[in-house]
């Protein structure tokens, strides 16, 4: 973790690391922002279950329960879901597996259709979370 002007930078092994200039999550206060997280596999970048939606969102998902619990947070303290997937027709799909790691009093969230994603993609997730340590 690297602290700047009040925000800690969080990174994890555990998740795919940044292909670009941002961070896995950043810490502020009691809050801690994930960025957009994706199916990729660790070590290697490589597109996990292409076109499959259900396993995409359990992958991402898990993938941010461990940035979250790097920060010192977790899935139950998620306050707001932003989710881009590539078809809302396919909505349900997403919906599904969402629902298995929010069963109960799950976040506020938005989904948006997104017009590219690299072939076989399907979902990318980011959220904001309390801490409380």
């Amino acid at each position: 973790m690297v602290e700047k002007a009040g925000k800690t930078i969080i990174r994890t092994d555990k998740a795919p690391v940044p292909s670009g200039s941002y961070s896995q999550a950043v810490k502020y206060g009691d809050l801690v922002y994930v960025a957009g997280t994706c199916p990729f596999e660790l070590g290697t970048g490589k597109l996990l279950h292409p076109e499959n939606m259900e396993e995409q969102t359990r992958l991402v998902l898990q993938y941010m329960s461990e940035i979250l619990a790097a920060a010192g947070s977790s899935l139950e303290q998620v306050v707001k879901v932003t989710s881009y997937i590539n078809d809302l027709d396919r909505f349900r799909e997403y919906d599904t597996a969402y629902r298995e790691f929010f069963p109960v009093a799950p976040p506020a969230r938005s989904t948006v259709e997104i017009g590219k994603f690299p072939p076989g993609m399907c979902v990318e997730i980011e959220c904001i979370a309390g801490v409380t340590d």
